[in-house]
């Protein structure tokens, strides 16, 4: 059962939300199900269903049963770590994730989650990936998985393109599976990894924010040799054609 779908103006709704209270935001929980079932959890990070295995569960499962030991994954738009998580559990240590994160507040959770689990397979990269590498005004809303890039945003943070994270200086593993979640910049973060999609070819899990969005991620990845299937609304599953 999902809690939240029920009213907490309701009496049922106030007495399954009653043994929260008593939870410290800081304390350290356990992932209840799910593929990151186990796993420790900051318990405020963010809100309770990632902790108590309720908030996209049918999508996080779809995500893991993709992942082998060895992959590399790109978690773009890692928030405070989720995703993470279940990748760097599934690819075991053979496997690597690089962690894409703008925002410190989400940064600081990302951080703890790692250090909480012991993980040794991940790298957090402090940016948001786009289609130029730079600087750009972030929004970082009111609620901490709403951020995204806007014009009007009041905080600066650095950006990246996938193809110029490949080409930089620093070892660089290629990725076998992107997972893009960029609240509403997809079609930039797919333009700035043209040259990763043509040599690496990477299964892509994505979130888009609007249905004009969908389409245009759909077109240009067709353009790029994929086949896209829609799982939701929201959610796409691409890979490259045989």
């Amino acid at each position: 059962m999902d809690p939240s779908q029920i009213s907490q103006d309701t009496l049922l709704g106030k007495l399954l939300r009653l043994p929260f209270k008593v939870i410290p935001p800081g304390a350290a929980v356990r992932v209840v199900r799910g593929p990151a079932r186990g796993m420790r959890w900051i318990a405020g990070s963010t809100t309770r269903g990632f902790w108590l295995g309720y908030w996209e569960m049918e999508n996080q499962r779809l995500f893991a049963s993709r992942l082998r030991p060895g992959d590399v994954v790109y978690d773009i738009g890692a928030h405070v770590g989720l995703y993470t998580l279940i990748s760097s559990s599934h690819v075991h240590e053979e496997g690597h994730v690089y962690a894409f994160e703008p925002l410190p507040r989400n940064l600081q959770f990302l951080r703890r989650h790692i250090e909480l689990n012991k993980i040794s397979n991940c790298t957090i990269v402090e940016a948001a990936v786009s289609d130029r590498s730079g600087w750009q005004s972030f929004d970082p809303t009111v609620h901490d998985s709403a951020g995204h890039l806007s014009e009007t945003g009041g905080v600066r943070v650095a950006t990246i393109t996938i193809d110029e994270f490949l080409s930089s200086a620093e070892f660089k593993r290629p990725p076998n599976i992107l997972k893009i979640n960029a609240e509403g910049a997809e079609v930039e973060v797919l333009t700035g990894a043209q040259r990763a999609l043509s040599d690496f070819s990477p299964l892509i899990f994505l979130s888009t924010h609007s249905n004009e969005i969908n389409q245009k991620c759909q077109e240009l990845l067709r353009s790029s040799g994929y086949s896209a299937t829609s799982l939701a609304i929201d959610k796409i599953w691409a890979e490259r054609k045989p």
